[in-house]
C-alpha cells in the first residue's frame, strides 16, 4: 500500500509526464517499473512477454499521463490497472497461449512465492483485484465462465477441459479465448462504473462544502 509521501510523489511525477516532462518520467519509471513488472509477469508468466507488456504500459503512460486523476484512484493503482490492461490485451491476441494466464488471477491464493518479494507492497491492491475478477467472472456467459474456472481455479490444460467437458479441444480454445475478451470487456465496465460513481462522490462532497461554507 502507498504511503502518503508516495502517493503525493507518485502524483506529481504523473502529473509532470502529463506535461511531457522526460525527467519525471525517468523518476516515475525507477520507482515503479520493478512492482509493474511483477504485477505483468503475474498475469503473462513469461519474463520476455513481461518487458514487452511493460514497455507499451510505459509508452502509454506519457501519452495518456493527462487522463489520470487522482481523486478517483491512487497513483499505483492506475498504474497497475494500465499494466494489466496491456497483459490482457497481449493474451487475447495469443489465442494459443491462452493458459499463460496464472490461476492467482482467478483464485483466492497467495502471491507466487518466486514474486512474493517484488510484488509484497502491491499485495492489498492484488486482493482486491481477485475479488473484482472473481465478480466479473460470474458475469459470464456460462461455457466461458465454466471453461475459465476449470482453467485457473483447477489448473486443467486444454485437453483436459475438452475431455471433462465432452467437447473438441478447438471449441475448448475457443470459449477460453472469447471469454478472456469477455471477462476484459466486464473489467473495463466495472471500472467505468466504479469511476462514475467516484466522480458522483465528488461532486457531491464539493456541492455539500459550498452549501455549509467549507469549501476551499
Amino acid at each position: 500500500m502507498e504511503t502518503a509521501n508516495l502517493k503525493a510523489e507518485l502524483a506529481t511525477l504523473i502529473e509532470g509526464v502529463a506535461n511531457k516532462d522526460r525527467r519525471a518520467f525517468e523518476q516515475l519509471y525507477q520507482l515503479t517499473s520493478r512492482k509493474m513488472f511483477a504485477v505483468a509477469l503475474r498475469i503473462v508468466r513469461e519474463p520476455g512477454l513481461a518487458q514487452d507488456v511493460l514497455q507499451d504500459a510505459y509508452i502509454r503512460l506519457w501519452r495518456y499521463a493527462h487522463t489520470f486523476n487522482g481523486k478517483l484512484s491512487a497513483p499505483e493503482t492506475w498504474l497497475h490497472q494500465v499494466v494489466r490492461n496491456r497483459a490482457l490485451d497481449l493474451i487475447s491476441q495469443q489465442s494459443n497461449n491462452v493458459t499463460s494466464i496464472p490461476i492467482e488471477e482467478f483464485a483466492e491464493t497467495e502471491e507466487v512465492e518466486d514474486y512474493s518479494e517484488a510484488t509484497e507492497e502491491a499485495s492489498h491492491d492484488g486482493r482486491e483485484l481477485k475479488v473484482v475478477m472473481q465478480t466479473c467472472l460470474q458475469k459470464l456467459e456460462g461455457k466461458y465462465r465454466q471453461v475459465l474456472t476449470l482453467a485457473y481455479n483447477h489448473g486443467m490444460s486444454h485437453a483436459e477441459i475438452a475431455d471433462h467437458l465432452c467437447v473438441p479441444l478447438g471449441t475448448v480454445k475457443t470459449w477460453a479465448r472469447r471469454g478472456l475478451m469477455e471477462l476484459k470487456v466486464v473489467y473495463d465496465e466495472h471500472e467505468s462504473e466504479l469511476e462514475k460513481a467516484l466522480r458522483g462522490r465528488a461532486e457531491a462532497y464539493r456541492a455539500d462544502s459550498k452549501a455549509t461554507g467549507y469549501m476551499a
